[in-house]
């Protein structure tokens, strides 16, 4: 707990992080041992995870809050995916390009006139890989920049899969508004 309280300047953020700790480390460890299989490597994950949650406190408001939980296994999730990755050698799914439309701006247009929790639990139907770079763009607010320190990826990849996974999003929530209209 010394080193990450280390990380933290003032009281009151060591203060907010020990209830982070307390409140969401078994959840964590939970998330990267169904993921890594691995007792020991998801305690890695789950410090590595602590870390990047001490140099990003003012991503957190509420400490007991369901914001804050999927923000806490966000950054657990990424890093055992990518902890398994390099322990597997699994190929990067971002490696493979994939024809995409210009369309940008009419689902921006679609996107920003559509209710904020029907986007959330869209959001949360995607698949994982575009689930957490959305979540954290448009629920947490964070640059690509933030994100790809944050779940240890490029800034492209964080692109790539905000492209990808915005063009999935707008496809369901163009089919489910189409089918029930």
């Amino acid at each position: 707990m010394l080193i990450y309280l280390n990380v933290l300047d003032t009281e009151e953020e060591k203060s907010k992080f020990e209830q982070i700790y307390n409140y969401y480390r078994h959840t964590m460890f939970y998330v990267a041992k169904s993921i890594l299989k691995d007792y020991y490597l998801s305690e890695d994950a789950v410090h590595d995870a602590f870390i990047n949650i001490a140099k990003n406190m003012d991503n957190i408001l509420d400490v007991n809050s369901n914001r804050t939980k999927g923000y806490v296994v966000v950054i657990v999730r990424n890093i055992s995916f990518n902890m398994l990755k390099k322990q597997k050698n699994i190929a990067d799914i971002d490696d493979f390009e994939e024809n995409l439309s210009d369309d940008v701006n009419l689902e921006d247009k679609v996107l920003s006139k559509i209710s904020f929790d029907l986007i959330v639990a869209e959001i949360d139907s995607l698949p994982i890989i575009y689930k957490d770079v959305l979540y954290l763009t448009y629920v947490e607010d964070m640059k690509t920049q933030e994100i790809s320190a944050l779940i240890n990826i490029s800034n492209e990849a964080v692109k790539k899969r905000l492209q990808r996974g915005r063009k999935k999003l707008f496809e369901n929530i163009k089919k489910n508004f189409c089918t029930n209209s």
